[in-house]
């Protein structure tokens, strides 16, 4: 079983919003959160006709912003975007079966206590933060079990598996990864990933190796963390790229989203040490397995 949610290969979509992205969006944002395919979405661009004429603004205002709603220099322009579907009618039709069978089989094992199993990827601090009238707040709610793969129930789920466990946990389990462990959960469906919820009974099969991310590591990190907003692919599989999900609330306006932080401060992932690192440390491993094998 895979997850046909988070797919990137279906749709593509030229909103200011997926810039960063290279207009690649997932099939859950797409069809599940957006519902925007085939019928589009509609956007609101707004500018000052004060600013454009290089006038001032009444309210000493230097840019279009949120507090602009109401005024009368504000002119919105109503923008119609549709997403363009990647894939060849047959070849959508194929992937409509695959996602139904993916969806019929989440409607069986969701919000139920599943016995998950795999091997511990990368693992992550998992940390929320609050933004509130630009005021900033970041929490570390506790830390992120990433299974590239494992097992749910009986199934085989070739994708990742994220397991959410708390301050506690950690400190008594000290996952590490490459750590082959069982524990039984509650799967729930987060923005398109699998996140398991409430996880117990642990049972590690095999240990891993290295040393375990405490608290205050974690804390420290995020204070000197840089913000990436590319959110590149190698900078999302890195132990040091950080999720955060942020929740804005702006003048009783509430949105939700992530930002990606990178917690060795890099601030170019062009050229990050940490990537080309691993890259000769995977390379080492995998000539090691070849002599063995000779």
């Amino acid at each position: 079983m895979k997850n046909s949610y988070k797919r990137l290969d279906v749709f593509q979509c030229s909103h200011e919003s997926h810039r960063y992205f290279n207009g690649r969006v997932s099939v859950y944002h797409v069809l599940k959160e957006k519902k925007c395919y085939p019928q589009g979405c509609l956007s609101f661009f707004g500018f000052c006709s004060l600013l454009q004429k290089g006038k001032r603004c009444v309210h000493r205002f230097h840019s279009t912003g949120r507090k602009c709603k109401g005024c009368t220099h504000l002119i919105e322009e109503k923008i119609h975007q549709q997403p363009r579907l990647l894939l060849s009618e047959d070849e959508y039709e194929t992937f409509l079966e695959e996602l139904s069978d993916f969806e019929n089989w989440l409607t069986e094992i969701q919000y139920r206590p599943m016995e998950i199993s795999g091997r511990i990827s990368i693992i992550k601090p998992w940390f929320e933060q609050n933004i509130l009238n630009h005021q900033r707040k970041t929490f570390l709610k506790g830390f992120l079990l990433i299974l590239k793969r494992g097992f749910i129930g009986l199934a085989s789920f070739e994708d990742t598996i994220y397991i959410r466990v708390s301050h506690f946990q950690m400190q008594t389990h000290q996952f590490l990864p490459k750590m082959k462990i069982e524990c039984v959960g509650d799967v729930r469906v987060d923005h398109g990933r699998l996140v398991i919820h409430k996880p117990r009974k642990f049972d590690i099969i095999k240990r891993g190796w290295g040393r375990p991310m405490t608290k205050a590591e974690a804390l420290v990190s995020i204070k000197t963390a840089t913000h990436l907003k590319d959110q590149p692919e190698k900078c999302l599989d890195c132990r040091w790229g950080a999720l955060v999900d942020v929740t804005e609330n702006w003048d009783g306006e509430k949105t939700s989203y992530r930002r990606l932080y990178c917690l060795k401060s890099v601030v170019q992932p062009e050229g990050c040490y940490l990537f080309v690192k691993q890259k000769r440390k995977r390379k080492k491993i995998s000539n090691k397995n070849i002599s063995k094998k000779n």
